[in-house]
């Protein structure tokens, strides 16, 4: 196959998902992964990860690094055959923090939360098995991440330092786009002991003000 023709059948789906395809995707639609090398020789794509291209008339984005880590997940899928199914990888963790813009997390390792535990032999990818539901999962520029909510709750059930939460639990308090519920409130409440301190520690509000004084 010329490498232009390869080209053409991958243009629509590539333009589905932000310039993106995995060798997988590409097979599937009968480009080979020596017709992709000759593409990448040629300048018109790159690779970002193992098994991951962009076009290389796409731009480059700050998440990008993320999204061709979901893509490598269920590479033989399409993004908008699993944007549909509740079983899905999904961004979470620091990653999903970093994604909102909530505190000052490192994303790496790029972390995912799924029901069943993925086995990827990549450097710089973590997978979580954990249940979702509807309301812990929003999109992230196309990206399905763990709501606000969910991450900072994510956060500390992992033990990660409290003032880092703190931080990711202020900016996301001070967005003002979403109320803080009750119920909410009482579930980081009930996380006090993992750090030490006394049951029925009020823990929500002195993260707030923990991350107001940092």
């Amino acid at each position: 196959m010329k490498a232009l023709d390869a080209l053409r059948i991958l243009a629509g789906l590539m333009a589905s998902q932000r310039g993106f395809v995995t060798t997988a995707q590409a097979e599937r639609v009968g480009v080979s992964r020596q017709a992709l090398a000759r593409l990448e020789g040629s300048g018109h794509i790159e690779r970002v990860m193992p098994a991951v291209y962009r076009s290389c008339a796409a731009p480059s984005t700050r998440e990008e690094r993320v999204y061709a880590a979901w893509l490598i997940l269920d590479r033989t899928k399409y993004a908008w055959e699993r944007t549909r199914d509740e079983n899905d990888a999904v961004a979470s963790h620091a990653t999903a923090a970093w994604l909102m813009g909530l505190g000052e997390l490192n994303p790496e390792p790029l972390t995912f939360t799924s029901v069943e535990r993925k086995q990827v032999r990549r450097c710089g990818i973590r997978t979580v098995k954990s249940r979702l539901q509807a309301q812990d999962v929003i999109l992230v520029n196309s990206i399905p991440t763990t709501s606000p909510e969910r991450t900072v709750l994510d956060l500390l059930r992992d033990g990660e330092d409290e003032s880092l939460v703190a931080n990711v639990l202020r900016d996301f308090a001070s967005g003002g786009t979403t109320p803080i519920s009750q119920a909410f409130r009482r579930r980081v409440d009930g996380m006090a002991t993992r750090y030490g301190h006394p049951a029925g520690y009020p823990l929500f509000d002195a993260m707030i003000m923990e991350g107001a004084r940092a």
